[in-house]
C-alpha cells in the first residue's frame, strides 16, 4: 500500500506501479524464505536475492517514479521527495538488521536487533 500510495502521488503509470508492487511482493517472499530456511547457505542465498530485489525496487522508485513526478507542482514534488527519502533510509536498514541480527550472523542480540 505504501508503494501504491507513493506511485499514485507521483502520477506513475499503472504498469510502473504494478511493477514496483510486484518487486515488493517478490522481495517479501524471498525474505520470508531466508527466515524460514534451516540450511545456512539457503538462508543467505534467499537473503541475497531479497536484498537485490530491494535494491532494484529502490532504484525503480528513484528513477522511474522520480521521472513521473518531475512534471508535477512543487508541493507534490517536495512531498514525494520527502516520502521517497524516508522509504530509502528505513528500507536500507532492514537487510543490515537481518544480517547482523539473530536471523543472520547473530552478531547482536534480539534487543539490539529490535532497536536497530
Amino acid at each position: 500500500l505504501l508503494l501504491l500510495d507513493i506511485g499514485l502521488l507521483a502520477g506513475a503509470s499503472n504498469r510502473d506501479i504494478l511493477t514496483l508492487v510486484g518487486l515488493d511482493a517478490f522481495m517479501i517472499v524471498t525474505g520470508l524464505g531466508a527466515t524460514l530456511m534451516k540450511i545456512p547457505v539457503a538462508r543467505f542465498a534467499f537473503w541475497t536475492i531479497s536484498t537485490i530485489a530491494m535494491l532494484v525496487l529502490l532504484y525503480y522508485l528513484v528513477a522511474v517514479f522520480g521521472d513521473a513526478v518531475s512534471g508535477s507542482d512543487p508541493d507534490t514534488v517536495s512531498t514525494f521527495n520527502a516520502l521517497r527519502n524516508i522509504i530509502l533510509v528505513t528500507w536500507l536498514i532492514y537487510p543490515v538488521a537481518w544480517l547482523v541480527g539473530t536471523e543472520g550472523l547473530n552478531l547482536i542480540n534480539l534487543y539490539g536487533e529490535t532497536l536497530l
